[in-house]
Formats: structure tokens, sequence, C-alpha cells
């Protein structure tokens, strides 16, 4: 476990890092807002297309909140949301980028909306520093239904997520 934070850490704080291919990542910078957000999901989305795992998983990493991060955002209760906010990011940024490239393929998604979130209102009762949340979706482009991405917010430059964390605020105290 501790070895999974430390390397989700280090993602996180890396703009410019060698991939395990041997290929240097560089943090591509989006805009604000729902189009900036779409932008960042068509990438990932040309990733999939492309079987390209690490791809994916490169980009999906760029959006884990640092610790700081996490405290500015929640206060006091970042403690408590940390280790349960980690363990959804490794899921997300690991298995996940397996798992997108697998759905893209079988499911032919070619299509991204990207839209703000008023949905999850715990989890913005629960934060002390508010953003605007936005979703995303991934889907075929004559279905209206597919992959729903949620929880995303532009900090200081870049875009992050909370993930599925709205559905454990309630239990912190």
């Amino acid at each position: 476990m501790r070895r999974l934070l430390v390397c989700l850490i280090l993602l996180a704080g890396c703009s410019r890092r060698h991939s395990s291919g041997g290929r240097e990542f560089v943090q591509p910078h989006y805009a604000d807002g729902a189009a900036g957000l779409k932008q960042m999901w068509s990438e990932i989305l040309v990733a999939g297309k492309n079987d390209d795992r690490e791809r994916i998983h490169d980009l999906l990493a760029t959006t884990l909140c640092t610790d700081v991060e996490m405290k500015r955002l929640f206060g006091a209760k970042a403690d408590a949301l940390l280790p349960r906010y980690h363990q959804l990011m490794g899921t997300l940024i690991n298995r996940g980028a397996v798992e997108f490239a697998g759905n893209v393929y079988e499911h032919k998604y070619d299509a991204i909306d990207t839209f703000a979130d008023d949905s999850d209102t715990p989890l913005e009762a629960a934060m002390v520093e508010t953003h605007p949340l936005f979703s995303a979706r991934v889907r075929k482009n004559a279905d209206s239904r597919g992959l729903r991405y949620d929880a995303f917010f532009y900090l200081d430059g870049r875009w992050r997520t909370l993930n599925q964390l709205g559905k454990f605020v309630d239990i912190v105290k």
C-alpha cells in the first residue's frame, strides 16, 4: 500500500517523465471549462482507440490531486479522506486505463461529451474551497449513454478529479 501511495504521489508531481517504453511523457496543458476537459478526454479517447494503455495511464495520472491540494479542498476532513482517495485513484489510473482501452475497442466509442455537473452536492458540501465540477461521458456517436467520469475541476492550471469520492464524504465526520 505504501508503495502505491509513493508511486501515485510521484506521478502527480511529475509534469515530465520517461515512460516504461522509453518515451518521454510531457503533461499537456488544457484550458479551463468544458472545452478544456473535452480536449483532455479526446486525447484519452484517441489513446484508447490506439490501445495505448500507457498513454491513457499517463493522462489519467495527471488528474490526481496531491495531498496538499486535498487538504486545501477539504480542510480537516482531508486526512480521513486521503486513504480512500488514493485507493480510488489508483484503481482509475492503473486498472482503469486497461479497462478503458477494452471498452473503447468493444463498444466502438468515438464521442466525448463534457458538461457542468451540479449533481454531486455531498462532495461540494464537504469542500472548504469549492470549484465548479464537470463530468465527461465517453460514448458511441449514435448513443446517448456511455462511460461517465465525474467530479473534475480545474485547479492551478490543471484538471484534477475527485473521482468517486462523493460516495464517501458523508462517512467522514
